[in-house]
């Protein structure tokens, strides 16, 4: 059996798009990008059905997506980009699958998430990090999931109103800090983050 991961994304960060196609290439689990499928209208029932068939959803925050967001000349493609990400993950929250947030090197995600899982927030660049997303779509191929608490990565937002749990998929020094997804606050991990 072929497993699928659903892409979400936007078609603007290219590059960063393809690293992660390749990686799932190589392990042999199909990727769904809307845009090289055939997308029948109305478009939210074709993806709804894509959603159906993943194992899990990948929200690729590339240059673009981030650049689109932060810029004022850019906020109509934004809005339409945003409620397109929003219907995604909240199609994958009503199923219970993953959903991760994977940011590209040298991007820090500046837009609230409202559900996610799995957070890996320094991108798929050559070496180790690709080498670990390749190992961890190999594992969704075999039709594994990281539902809270695998692989004892289990963190969880330490600001009040917040306090979402999820997987930190990278290793922090001491005083380390990364953007929380939902809440868009800075995390200090005062003791750093090892990866078992």
């Amino acid at each position: 059996m072929t497993y699928q991961l659903f892409v979400s994304h936007t078609q603007k960060d290219m590059k960063f798009c393809d690293e992660f196609d390749r990686a799932c290439a190589r392990v042999g689990i199909r990727a769904f990008r809307s845009e090289f499928e055939t997308i029948e209208v109305p478009a939210w029932q074709s993806i709804r059905e894509a959603m159906r068939k993943s194992r899990a959803l990948f929200l690729l925050v590339g240059h673009e997506l981030v650049a689109s967001q932060a810029s004022p000349y850019q906020q109509e493609t934004w809005k339409y980009t945003q409620n397109w990400i929003a219907y995604e993950i909240g199609l994958a929250c009503e199923r219970g699958i993953d959903v991760w947030v994977v940011c590209d090197e040298g991007v820090g995600i500046n837009f609230p998430v409202p559900y996610f899982n799995n957070y890996e927030p320094f991108g798929l660049g050559p070496g180790p990090s690709f080498d670990f997303m390749r190992s961890i779509l190999s594992l969704y191929s075999q039709g594994l999931t990281f539902q809270f608490g695998t692989l004892n990565r289990g963190v969880r937002c330490p600001y009040a109103g917040c306090q979402v749990e999820f997987n930190l998929h990278a290793e922090l020094q001491p005083t380390q800090t990364i953007i929380c997804p939902q809440c868009l606050r800075v995390i200090v991990f005062n003791e750093g983050f090892l990866l078992d």
